[in-house]
């Protein structure tokens, strides 16, 4: 199964003998075997990589169940066993970058035998992995309307316009925003708060960490919406201006969200032990 699991979601054979540390043919065979024992085809095969059949598609959702249950009844069997193996989490990068740290390290010295696993992505990218059983947990900001997640407030962060020197941003007609890819929640509001104020004009520029985007807005190219917990470092403060937001903009809670009506691990319940409770 989690062979299976891995070729479905990385799409390749040989992307999945890496990821599994096994050769190549270990991984085809274990798929056609399965593919025998089920007598039904899971992947269709293409030039570059496998996408999964109508079959794999139902067989996945079982499997990512009967993973879940077996690492379930391994922690009912150990109950007095410390927090051990794999902890997936996903995090937005802002978040990644200035909340996490000191959580994880806490963590870490005190569970030394958790696998941390911190992987960054937008708010909607994060939210998608828990869903498709990527992760165990994920911090994600905005309004969650998932059904089928809880949900825990773990920050609030203030946002700010962050402009280069000696404009004023709230008086550009076709702005350039420096923005992450879609799926994250700050770009969400600023082109909410662009729409709501008539400024229909503007560019998008996509930029893949936060440091990309402030050292391009202090190069006069656009502006963007950051946390004030982010861009008040002081290696990126320099050369940008921060503009605050009226109150329908300025805040946005952070959640840690996890899938609903499934026992966490001893991992997760000893991570969330250790989140913030404002």
């Amino acid at each position: 199964m989690k062979i299976f699991l891995a070729v479905a979601r990385l799409g390749s054979i040989s992307r999945a003998a890496e990821e599994l540390n096994y050769v190549q043919s270990n991984v085809t065979t274990r798929i056609r075997q399965l593919e025998d024992r089920l007598g039904t085809s899971l992947f269709h095969r293409k030039s570059k990589g496998v996408c999964l059949t109508a079959s794999g598609q139902t067989l996945r959702e079982y499997a990512e169940r009967i993973i879940q249950l077996t690492n379930e009844a391994q922690d009912a069997l150990c109950e007095d066993a410390q927090p051990r193996g794999l902890l997936a989490i996903s995090a937005m990068e802002t978040t990644a970058a200035v909340r996490l740290p000191g959580l994880l390290a806490d963590y870490h010295q005190r569970y030394p035998q958790v696998e941390l696993n911190l992987v960054t992505a937008p708010s909607a990218a994060s939210l998608k992995k828990l869903l498709d059983f990527q992760v165990e947990g994920a911090f994600v900001a905005g309004d969650i309307n998932v059904q089928q997640v809880d949900t825990h407030k773990v920050f609030e962060e203030e946002l700010v316009l962050v402009a280069p020197p000696g404009i004023d941003p709230f008086a550009i007609d076709h702005p350039k925003i420096l923005v992450f890819r879609s799926g994250c929640s700050y770009r969400a509001h600023l082109e909410n708060w662009l729409r709501q104020n008539g400024r229909l004009g503007y560019q998008i520029v996509e930029l893949g960490s936060v440091e990309g985007i402030v050292a391009c807005v202090a190069a006069g190219m656009g502006i963007s919406f950051l946390p004030r917990s982010v861009v008040e470092r002081p290696h990126l403060a320099q050369n940008c201006v921060l503009h605050d937001l009226p109150e329908g903009f300025r805040y946005v809670v952070t959640w840690f969200v996890r899938r609903r009506h499934e026992k966490p691990s001893k991992a997760m319940q000893a991570f969330q032990e250790l989140l913030p409770n404002p």
